[in-house]
């Protein structure tokens, strides 16, 4: 059965982001199990790191970095939120450009889905690089390894007070959302859960800088 071109269009609007019109030659002419198998190809390698900004703290210890972050001036604080938000700003076009001009559309949407899934805020460009990596580096995986992944990364440690978590004083905000946003929905876990949840949760703490 010949299948027709807005077919093939269509698909390429739901697992990527459209044909680009120097495409549509070749998809009035594809055939549709090529045409999806071509989608899955071009997604299979690793993504490449999105970087809008050098981690400024690169070759310090931790301790070195938390002592320079308690000692900073107003002035050197200023200069940190600028930095944060122009990477944030450069890291959303880069990654703007890898969903319009990548060939792996269907890793770039899958990775577009999750990460409104997850959802994760932070004014921490080095945070926000890394967790967009690890959305990506997961989006055609499987869910527990995405799951683990998510849980494990600085800025959903700090969004979700993870970094809070300790063992005579569980913080519960981040085993909730887990129970409820990000896996089985409300209903389906009880207070127990949660705190258990909590409890295995202890001792995961983020640097600034994301170690």
């Amino acid at each position: 059965m010949r299948i027709s071109q807005t077919t093939i269009q269509h698909l390429a609007w739901r697992a990527g982001f459209g044909p680009a019109a120097a495409e549509l030659p070749d998809i009035r002419k594809a055939k549709l199990a090529e045409f999806r198998k071509a989608l899955f190809k071009d997604s299979v390698n690793p993504p490449v790191f999105l970087e809008s900004v050098k981690n400024p703290y690169e070759g310090m210890t931790v301790e070195e970095v938390g002592k320079k972050m308690r000692g900073a001036t107003e002035e050197e604080r200023k200069e940190l939120r600028n930095f944060n938000q122009e990477g944030i700003k450069k890291l959303n076009r880069l990654w703007v450009k890898e969903m319009i001009s990548s060939k792996a559309q269907l890793r770039e949407k899958m990775a577009f889905f999750w990460h409104d899934h997850f959802a994760c805020r932070t004014g921490n460009v080095l945070h926000l690089q890394q967790y967009l990596q690890v959305i990506r580096s997961h989006a055609l995986g499987k869910f527990p390894d995405l799951l683990m992944a998510v849980s494990k990364s600085a800025a959903m440690i700090n969004y979700l007070n993870a970094n809070q978590n300790r063992k005579n004083s569980p913080n519960e905000n981040f085993a909730r959302e887990v129970m409820e946003l990000f896996t089985v929905g409300k209903g389906n876990y009880s207070e127990e859960d949660i705190k258990e949840a909590a409890r295995a949760f202890t001792g995961w703490t983020a640097t600034y800088s994301g170690e």
